[in-house]
């Protein structure tokens, strides 16, 4: 018999579906479970500690949270087709794009579902089902509000207010025309086959920037080539370059021709398309500045807080301050960012030194870029405990 994954989460959540696209392309059997209400209080609580999607329940019931550490999980366990490029500015690139979708895109997509009101009535409907399905249309959406209630409140502590509800929707919009451009000449960020930043920005575009209606609209007009890229990766669409193109012969005969394996992989001899340029150089201007003041905060915080007895952080340390498009606003502090960061920082010191330089020349071109890789988090080293963070008093350097 086959083993059997259960991922429970929900269609609303970008997470969920970052893990569900991951384990459809890799064909890995798994169980769809809904995260009701009932299935938080029972389930979730009780053994993740947190009302969180989405959860893994193994077949030998191991359960695992977060997105990232799932499909480190599974390519361990189901390695083809890898997800994860073997060539060192591949994997970086891959691994950065995963953190900015994960992180910084969550700050634009709860701005258009939750600015609009004209997202609401599909909301109530859709939070009102995957909480409450057994209940009619009616009382689910009255119940709806005390479950995305939550969600809302989250907006002012990550920055998300009417002074920059603006900016982040411009700059979501220029990086539709800049995925547009990139798509056009390549069908997944980095050439034939999706990498892990794929699915992680997927993820984030199906669940919120496709379905929901006011940001649904602007991607399907003004990037129906982006839309078009979130259907393929949830197996909507076949895509020429990901399975196999046609023919009519002239008897009348539909033909198959297989595209030649190279072009079903990741770009050759390490290459980063440079249409994929303006798009990472965005996210590190726009998140890295974030990135590098939460490292100064929380070794501060550490410092001043943290024993040998006490080690566990709380979700948010504090406010900063942080600029997008000349708006200035407060958001909360997340010790979080430093965790997910940290993978990244990880893999790049794992780098044989010549594969290092390689990567520290693609990234000289960025802003922020050799700042974000060659950072020293000795100091902040964060790690997750049954789900929850706590800080690393002392680790062997790096160097």
């Amino acid at each position: 018999m086959a083993k059997i994954y259960q991922l429970i989460g929900a269609e609303l959540s970008p997470y969920t579906a970052k893990v569900r696209l991951y384990l459809r392309y890799k064909r890995i059997p798994f169980e769809p479970v809904q995260s009701t209400v009932e299935v938080y209080l029972r389930f979730i609580k009780p053994r993740v500690g947190q009302y969180i999607v989405p959860v893994l329940v193994t077949p030998d019931k191991q359960v695992i949270q977060d997105s990232a550490e799932m499909i480190s999980f599974f390519e361990e366990r189901y390695p083809l087709p890898p997800v994860i490029p073997k060539t060192s500015k591949q994997k970086i690139v891959s691994s950065l794009l995963e953190m900015f979708a994960d992180e910084w895109l969550f700050r634009p997509i709860l701005h258009y579902r939750w600015s609009y009101p004209e997202n609401l009535p599909f909301l109530k409907e859709e939070f009102g089902r995957v909480a409450f399905p057994t209940l009619g249309t009616k009382e689910r959406s009255d119940l709806a509000e005390n479950v995305y209630g939550r969600y809302k409140n989250l907006l002012p502590l990550l920055g998300i207010t009417k002074k920059t509800g603006p900016a982040f929707e411009e700059s979501w919009k220029e990086m539709l025309d800049e995925l547009t451009a990139h798509f056009d000449k390549h069908p997944y960020f980095l050439g034939g086959k999706p990498c892990v930043g794929d699915f992680a920005f997927a993820g984030m575009a199906y669940t919120n920037f496709f379905r929901d209606p006011i940001p649904g609209y602007l991607m399907k007009t003004r990037a129906p080539l982006v839309a078009a890229w979130v259907e393929n990766m949830n197996g909507h669409l076949p895509h020429a370059n990901k399975l196999s193109l046609h023919e009519v012969t002239e008897d009348g005969w539909l033909m198959r021709e297989d595209l030649p394996e190279e072009s079903r992989d990741f770009c050759a001899n390490d290459y980063i398309p440079e249409t994929l340029f303006p798009i990472l150089t965005r996210f590190f201007t726009e998140f890295g500045p974030i990135l590098l003041s939460t490292k100064s905060y929380l070794e501060k915080y550490i410092k001043e807080n943290i024993t040998a007895d006490k080690t566990e952080l709380p979700r948010s340390i504090g406010e900063q301050e942080f600029t997008l498009r000349g708006v200035t606003e407060v958001t909360g502090i997340f010790p979080f960012y430093v965790w997910k960061w940290q993978r990244v920082v990880d893999l790049y010191n794992s780098l044989p030194f010549c594969e290092r330089q390689a990567v520290d020349n693609l990234m000289v071109q960025f802003p922020y870029g050799l700042q974000i890789l060659k950072v020293n988090l000795n100091q902040c080293r964060v790690q997750r405990i049954n789900n929850i963070l706590h800080a690393v008093k002392q680790v062997k350097s790096h160097l």
